[in-house]
C-alpha cells in the first residue's frame, strides 16, 4: 500500500511547493475559549445572512472566518487589556472557497505521527470526517431546492501560481464519486459549455458545483466570453460558492453588514474598532494609535493583499519585545514620529476602511523562539436544517524570535509567509500537559480580560 500523502502544498499544477508546518505545537481551543470563539463566528454568519436575505443575495455554503485571540495595550504600555476572540476577517469579506478537506486531515495525521494525541478532544466534526461532510452538503443543498435526485457535481478550477494545491481539487472529485455520486472535472481542458442556464461538461449538465477559483480568474483562464457565461449565465447550476459572494470581498462592506446586524439584533460581532468613510480623520486614527496602532485595509484586502499594519512603538515596545521578542516584515510600519504617521489622513479618500491593530497571542516553540497564531475556521451551511456547522480548521503561524531573519509580521496567511499548525478545535474533560496556550488564551481561559507580558 502506498503511503499516505500529507504534505502540505501551495501553488498550482507543476508549481507545488510545500507549507511549512508544526505539527508538534497544536493551537489548542478548547472549552471556554471553544466556546467564546463559537459566539464569535455563529454571530458573524448570522449578520451575513441577514444581509444576504435583505439584498436578496444567494448566500455560501461554504465559508472560512479567520478568529484571533487578541487584546489592547493599557495607556501605559505595561500590560495587555480587553482579551477576546476577535474576527479579523469574516463571511462577506471571505470570497475563496475554503479548503476544509485537505489541510485540517494532514495536520491531524501529522500530529499524530509526531507523538500528539489530537484526539483529547470532542470535536464538532472529526477531522476524518470532513470530505465526508462536505460531501453531505452538496447533496442537503440539492434537495432543499427540491430536488429528490442525486446531484451531478462539478468542481472547477484552474490551478495557477497563486492557488491551493492541485490535489485538493482532485480530492473532492475523488470524495463525491466514493459517495456514487457522479461527479465531473472542470478545467478549461475539459472545454465546458453553458447550456439552457446549467454549466455542461462532456455534455453532462452539472447541478451542484464546487468551485476553487475566484471570479477575478475566470475571464483570464476560461477566455472572456466563457468565463462571463460560467460566471452570469448558470442560474440552474447550485454553486456552493455564488459567484456573488466575490463581490462582498471589502471590509467596508463587511464592517456595514456588522453595523446593520448589531442595529436589528442588539447584538455584537467581536472585531477591531473599525473606521470607514468620513470617520478616518487624523484624530480618530490617532485615537487607535493610543491602543497600539492601526491597520489600513484596502478593499480587496483578503489574503493580506493590501494590508499595511502600523505600530505605535513609544506605547507597545515593551509588549512586543516580551511577548515576539522580534518582529518585523513586509507589511508592517514601525511608527516612532505619529504626528508625520498621520498627516495622510488629513484628505483620505481611499475605499478602504482603518482597523485598530490588535495585539496577537503567542506561544513559545523552542527557547528564543514563538508562535504567532490565528484559528482559521471553516464552517459549513447545513440547508436541510438551515444551520451553520463548524467543520474543520487549521492554524496558520508566523515563527518570531532572535534566530528568526523575517521576523512576525502580523499577518497570518500564507501569501505573506505564514506556516501552518494543527488546529485542535472542541471540549475536553481535563487540560492537559502537551497543551500548550499563550498567555492571553491562558487569560482567557481563566476567564480573565487583562495579562502582563
Amino acid at each position: 500500500m502506498a503511503q499516505e500523502d500529507l504534505r502540505l502544498l501551495d501553488g498550482g499544477k507543476g508549481r507545488e511547493t510545500e507549507v511549512p508546518a508544526h505539527p508538534e505545537t497544536p493551537t489548542w481551543i478548547v472549552n471556554k475559549a471553544f466556546d467564546l470563539v463559537s459566539e464569535v463566528a455563529f454571530n458573524s454568519l448570522d449578520a451575513y445572512m441577514l444581509f444576504c436575505k435583505e439584498e436578496k443575495l444567494p448566500h455560501s455554503y461554504l465559508l472560512g472566518l479567520d478568529i484571533l485571540i487578541t487584546g489592547i495595550a493599557d495607556p501605559k504600555g505595561k500590560k495587555v487589556t480587553d482579551i477576546r476572540p476577535t474576527l479579523l476577517e469574516g463571511p462577506c469579506c471571505n470570497s475563496y472557497p475554503a479548503c476544509p478537506n485537505i489541510d485540517s486531515y494532514r495536520l491531524y495525521k501529522r500530529s499524530i505521527l509526531d507523538g500528539q494525541n489530537p484526539d483529547m478532544v470532542e470535536y464538532p466534526m472529526h477531522p476524518a470526517k470532513i470530505r465526508d461532510a462536505l460531501v453531505s452538503a452538496f447533496k442537503a443543498a440539492w434537495t432543499a431546492k427540491g430536488n429528490h435526485d442525486d446531484p451531478v457535481v462539478g468542481v472547477i478550477t484552474r490551478p495557477y501560481a497563486e492557488s491551493e494545491e492541485e490535489t485538493a481539487h482532485n480530492l473532492i472529485i475523488e470524495g463525491c464519486r466514493e459517495a456514487g455520486l457522479k461527479t465531473v472535472r472542470v478545467t478549461p481542458d475539459e472545454n465546458p459549455k453553458v447550456r439552457n442556464g446549467k454549466l455542461v461538461v462532456g455534455g453532462t449538465p452539472v447541478d451542484v458545483c464546487y468551485r476553487r477559483i475566484e471570479r477575478i480568474h475566470m475571464p483570464q483562464f476560461y477566455g472572456l466570453a466563457l468565463g462571463s457565461k460560467i460566471i452570469n449565465e448558470t442560474p440552474n447550476t447550485l454553486f456552493i460558492n455564488p459567484w456573488k459572494v466575490d463581490d462582498l470581498r471589502s471590509k467596508t462592506i463587511e464592517e456595514k453588514v456588522f453595523r446593520r446586524y448589531e442595529k436589528a439584533t442588539g447584538k455584537t460581532v467581536s472585531r477591531p474598532r473599525t473606521l470607514l468613510g468620513p470617520e478616518i480623520t487624523p484624530d480618530s486614527v490617532r485615537e487607535l494609535m493610543g491602543t497600539g496602532g492601526y491597520a489600513l485595509k484596502e478593499w480587496n484586502s483578503t489574503g493580506g493583499k493590501g494590508v499595511y499594519l502600523h505600530t505605535n512603538m513609544r506605547l507597545i515596545k515593551k509588549i512586543y519585545d516580551k511577548l515576539y521578542l522580534k518582529y518585523d516584515g513586509r507589511h508592517m510600519v514601525l511608527v516612532d514620529d505619529i504626528d508625520d504617521d498621520l498627516k495622510k489622513f488629513g484628505a483620505f479618500s481611499q475605499d478602504a476602511a482603518i482597523q485598530q491593530m490588535r495585539i496577537i497571542d503567542a506561544r513559545d516553540l523552542r527557547p528564543g523562539v514563538r508562535l504567532v497564531y490565528d484559528s482559521r475556521i471553516n464552517v459549513l451551511y447545513d440547508a436541510v436544517k438551515n444551520r451553520w456547522n463548524i467543520i474543520s480548521g487549521i492554524s496558520r503561524c508566523v515563527p518570531c524570535g532572535e534566530e528568526v531573519t523575517n521576523g512576525n509580521s502580523l499577518l497570518t496567511n500564507i501569501s505573506s509567509g505564514a506556516e501552518v499548525a494543527t488546529l485542535v478545535l472542541g471540549r475536553t474533560e481535563e487540560i492537559r500537559k502537551p497543551m500548550r496556550f499563550g498567555p492571553l488564551l491562558t487569560a482567557l481561559m481563566n476567564g480573565e480580560t487583562e495579562c502582563s507580558i
